[in-house]
């Protein structure tokens, strides 16, 4: 399923029954910890096998699991289905687990959250943030930095300025706050020498992200620069580029991190900037965040965690790693040792 759903869609679906007969898939087998456990934490997304999550999002996981001494398990649907990853989430939640992560791609994921919390099930977000649920704390990336970061490359890299088209996952709040602040960037910073022409969603599918970049190259022959904000964006890009015969630097791109080939894609010129998000981080820090709610007995002028204090924080902020020219070859090195 490629389409975001609204709320009202969702739960029209659910009075219907249809979400509730349609059992998430399973991702591969990934559980972290030791057999003995006495407490099981769950990590729920989306697409939740990406080879992005599995090199670095899972090593995080396992990181925690094995600090801790607890299980640790991923949860969700491998494909893009966020009525499945609803359907995840309230069955992982009805399980009462110790703590619950889930990776805010949708707002419709908010109701979820909340019931999960409601029910007295511990819950955080990572990655992506649903600002307006009731989860405990986030821990990612701050998204507006990213923004930030893609336009001062935009800029650095094609001062002239021109035609700007983005791909995203169009509603996830954490893409909503990154395009936000690179268009203000531009507009403050660059006035009037950048138009942003198009934002398009690719749905985290690097083959609908080339797609749409095709789109895009034949609207707009003069197209000078693409940013792209999910992890499929790039690959995307950079295939329609090539199969329309563009040179390296013909559009300057942007983008997030990926595999450890597109890397390659630095030295090659296809892409101006890389954005590298502290992945393992996330989920680290998720799982500790959950284990220090259940277990750091600390308190709110005197006030626990059941009468409304906070024993942890709520937002950690892990940071990002810009690559371009100057540093790829020492991340390739770093990855290919």
């Amino acid at each position: 399923m490629k389409l975001s759903w609204s709320n009202a869609g969702l739960k029209g679906l659910m009075c219907a029954g249809l979400l509730l007969a349609a059992a998430p898939l399973k991702a591969q087998e990934s559980e972290f910890g030791p057999a003995d456990a006495t407490e099981t934490y769950f990590w729920v997304s989306n697409m939740s096998n990406l080879p992005l999550f599995v090199a670095y999002d899972y090593k995080g996981l396992k990181a925690a699991a094995e600090e801790l001494g607890v299980k640790v398990r991923v949860a969700g649907p491998t494909a893009f289905d966020i009525a499945a990853f609803i359907a995840t989430v309230d069955q992982v939640c009805a399980q009462r687990p110790a703590g619950v992560s889930v990776v805010g791609w949708d707002p419709s994921l908010t109701e979820p959250v909340n019931n999960c919390v409601a029910a007295g099930v511990p819950t955080v977000t990572d990655d992506a943030d649903l600002p307006n649920s009731d989860r405990l704390s986030f821990v990612g990336t701050d998204w507006s930095a990213i923004g930030l970061a893609q336009a001062r490359a935009l800029i650095e890299n094609r001062p002239d300025g021109g035609k700007v088209a983005t791909l995203s996952i169009i509603n996830a709040d954490n893409m909503i706050a990154a395009r936000t602040a690179f268009r203000a960037y531009l507009e403050e910073n660059a006035p009037g020498k950048f138009e942003i022409v198009a934002e398009e969603d690719d749905a985290a599918d690097s083959a609908l992200a080339a797609t749409k970049t095709a789109a895009l190259l034949a609207a707009h022959p003069d197209l000078a620069a693409i940013a792209g904000f999910d992890a499929e964006s790039g690959a995307g890009i950079v295939r329609a580029l090539q199969e329309a015969g563009k040179a390296p630097g013909d559009v300057t791109v942007t983008a997030m991190e990926q595999s450890i080939d597109f890397y390659n894609s630095v030295k090659e010129g296809y892409v101006q900037a890389l954005i590298v998000q502290n992945r393992e981080l996330f989920t680290y820090y998720a799982i500790k965040m959950l284990y220090d709610y259940n277990h750091n007995g600390l308190k709110t002028v005197g006030l626990s965690a059941a009468d409304g204090g906070r024993p942890i924080p709520p937002r950690v902020d892990t940071g990002l790693l810009v690559v371009g020219n100057d540093n790829v070859d020492k991340i390739l090195t770093a990855l290919n040792p």
